[in-house]
C-alpha cells in the first residue's frame, strides 16, 4: 500500500511538475517580446505579464526578478544550441558535412532581427550585471567546451586536445556566428546566401588545418 501511495503521489506531480513548465516558457515568451519592444529596463513585470497573459503575482510564483527571466532565457539558449549539436551529431552524414548542412540554419538564426535585439538585451545587461555576466559566461564555456568536442570528431579525433589550435578554431566559428547578428542590424541590404557561402567557407577551413 505505500508503494501505492507513493506511486499515486508521483502520478499527480508529474502534470504539475508539466503545467509549471509550461507556464514558465509563458513567463519567457511574454518577456522576450517586452525585452525586444522596450528593453531590459524599460520593460515592466507588469508590461510582462501582460504580454504573459498572467497576473504580476503569478509571474512573481516562477520568476523572483527580471533578472531571474533574463538568465532564464540564457540558460535556455544555451539548451537549443546544446541541442543543435547533439542533432548535428546524430546525423546519417558525415559529421564534417552536417556542420555544413546545418551553416544555412544559423545564419538564418542570426539574421532575425528580434533574435538579435534580446542577444544585445542580455549582453548589454551582462555588461551591467555581474550575475547575469556570470551566468553569461558560464554559458559560453559549456558551448566552447561541446563545440571542440564537435570540432574534432568532424576532424576525425576522439580528443579535442589532440586538434592544433583547437581553441583558436572555435573561437572564430562563435565570432562569426556572434557577429553576423550586428553586421545584419547595420547592414540591412547583408545577403544572405553570401553569408552562408562565408560561414561554409570559414566551417572548411576550420575542419582542415589553418596556418
Amino acid at each position: 500500500m505505500p508503494e501505492l501511495e507513493r506511486d499515486g503521489i508521483a502520478e499527480r506531480s508529474w502534470p504539475e511538475r508539466t503545467r509549471n513548465e509550461s507556464r514558465r516558457q509563458q513567463v519567457l515568451q511574454g518577456a522576450t517580446q517586452c525585452f525586444c519592444r522596450h528593453g531590459f529596463h524599460n520593460a515592466s513585470m507588469a508590461e510582462i505579464a501582460k504580454s504573459a497573459g498572467m497576473s504580476v503575482g503569478h509571474i512573481y510564483h516562477y520568476f523572483e526578478s527580471k533578472e531571474a527571466i533574463i538568465i532564464a532565457i540564457v540558460e535556455g539558449q544555451q539548451e537549443e544550441v546544446l541541442a543543435l549539436l547533439d542533432q548535428v551529431e546524430r546525423s546519417s552524414v558525415p559529421l564534417a558535412d552536417a556542420l555544413l548542412h546545418e551553416a544555412a540554419r544559423g545564419v538564418d538564426g542570426c539574421m532575425d532581427v528580434a533574435s538579435t535585439a534580446l542577444m544585445l538585451e542580455v549582453l548589454a545587461e551582462a555588461a551591467r550585471n555581474p550575475k547575469v555576466a556570470e551566468v553569461v559566461q558560464a554559458s559560453d564555456a559549456v558551448l566552447r567546451r561541446r563545440m571542440r568536442e564537435v570540432l574534432a570528431r568532424a576532424m576525425g579525433h576522439a580528443d579535442p586536445a589532440d586538434v592544433p589550435a583547437i581553441e583558436d578554431r572555435v573561437e572564430s566559428l562563435f565570432t562569426l556566428f556572434q557577429g553576423i547578428p550586428v553586421r545584419a542590424i547595420r547592414n540591412p541590404a547583408l545577403d544572405r546566401e553570401r553569408m552562408v557561402r562565408i560561414v561554409r567557407e570559414t566551417i572548411r577551413w576550420i575542419l582542415h588545418e589553418p596556418a
